[in-house]
C-alpha cells in the first residue's frame, strides 16, 4: 500500500516546540509554550536538532524544497517578488499525482507568483472551501474572543483548518493515495499586540532573560516575541487538527507527516533574510509507523531540501 503525506510547513516558523525544551534547557523561549502535537510527531517518530533552510526567505527556501534543487537552479521560481515557476522544472507533488496520487494544499505553498503556487497544479488543487482566515489567527480570535470567549474564537478558526481538510479527503478518487500540503501564514508579521498573553496566558515578563543576548531585554520586546509564540502555538493547534481528522478516517498509520517551516523568526535582527542561526535554523519532526523508530533525535546537520 502506498503511504500518504501530510507536510505541515509554517511561514517564518523558526524552531519554537515545546519538544525542544530538552536540547536547549530550562531558560529558553521553548521552556515557555506547549507545542503538544508537534511534540507528538517527534516522540512518536524522529526530532531533527540541527535543521537549516537551503535559503532563510521563502520563495527561494520553498522552490528549493519542491523542486529538490538548491533555489539558485530553480531561476525566477526563487524570486521573492514577481516570481514565475518554469515549467520544465519537476515538482515532487505534481510527479507524485502522475503517479497516481491525489494531491492538494491550503494556504501558502510557494508564492502569490505567476501562477500562485504553480509547483503544486496551481488553484485547480487548493483547497479551501471555508475560507483563509487562520492566516490573521491573532487578529481574528483576538475580534471574535470579544464575542463568543477566547476558546471558542480560537476553535473556529481550527475549525476552517478541519473544513478544508475535509474538502481536500472528500474529493479524493476511492482507494488513491494522498499528498496535502498544510501551509499556514500566521507566524508571518504582523500579528495583534498582546495576544500572546490575552490569548495563550504567555506573560512577557516570563521572557526575561531568555531573549537572545543581540536583543534588548525590554518590555515591548518581550511582549512582541510572547505575541509571535502564541502565532507558534496556533500552528500546533492547527496541526493537531489535521492529526485528528487523519485518525478519524484510519489513514495515520499509513501517513508520513513532516513538519517544518520555512526559515526564522520576522522582523528581528539575525532572523528571516539572514544568514544567522536564528534565521536559518527550523524545526523538524517526522512520524511513518513502522519506518520510522519512535524516539529518534537525529543531531546531523540537515539541508530541509
Amino acid at each position: 500500500m502506498k503511504p500518504n503525506i501530510v507536510f505541515a510547513f509554517a511561514d517564518d516558523w523558526g524552531r519554537y516546540a515545546s519538544a525542544y525544551e530538552k536540547f536547549e534547557g530550562p531558560n529558553s523561549l521553548n521552556a515557555l509554550i506547549d507545542t503538544p502535537n508537534f511534540d507528538r510527531i517527534a516522540n512518536e517518530g524522529a526530532i531533527f536538532t540541527n535543521t537549516f533552510v537551503p535559503a532563510p526567505s521563502c520563495t527561494p527556501c520553498r522552490s528549493s524544497i519542491l523542486s529538490g534543487q538548491y533555489f539558485w537552479q530553480t531561476g525566477m521560481g526563487a524570486i521573492t517578488d514577481c516570481a514565475q515557476w518554469d515549467e520544465s522544472i519537476p515538482s515532487y507533488p505534481l510527479e507524485l499525482e502522475k503517479a497516481g496520487y491525489h494531491i492538494g494544499y491550503t494556504y501558502k505553498v510557494w508564492a502569490p507568483g505567476e501562477t500562485r503556487n504553480a509547483p503544486y497544479g496551481a488553484d485547480r488543487t487548493a483547497y479551501e472551501p471555508a475560507g483563509r482566515q487562520f492566516g490573521q489567527f491573532s487578529f481574528r480570535a483576538t475580534e471574535r474572543a470579544a464575542e463568543v470567549g477566547v476558546e471558542a474564537a480560537k476553535e473556529e478558526l481550527f475549525d476552517e483548518t478541519r473544513q478544508n481538510f475535509d474538502a481536500f479527503i472528500a474529493a479524493r478518487p476511492e482507494g488513491a493515495p494522498f499528498c496535502y500540503w498544510w501551509g499556514p501564514t500566521n507566524t508571518h508579521r504582523k500579528w495583534q499586540r498582546g495576544s500572546g498573553k490575552k490569548l495563550w496566558g504567555l506573560e512577557p515578563g516570563d521572557l526575561k532573560g531568555r531573549l537572545p543576548e543581540f536583543l534588548p531585554d525590554a518590555h515591548d520586546i518581550r511582549e512582541d516575541v510572547a505575541d509571535y509564540l502564541g502565532e507558534c502555538m496556533a500552528v500546533d493547534g492547527g496541526l493537531g487538527v489535521i492529526l485528528e481528522r487523519l485518525e478519524a478516517i484510519g489513514e495515520l498509520d499509513n501517513t508520513l507527516i513532516v513538519v517544518s517551516g520555512d526559515h526564522g523568526i520576522p522582523g528581528f535582527p539575525r532572523g528571516k533574510c539572514n544568514l544567522y542561526d536564528i534565521g536559518c535554523e527550523v524545526a523538524l519532526a517526522a512520524r511513518w509507523p513502522e519506518r520510522i523508530k519512535p524516539g529518534r533525535v537525529v543531531e546531523d546537520f540537515v539541508n530541509l531540501m
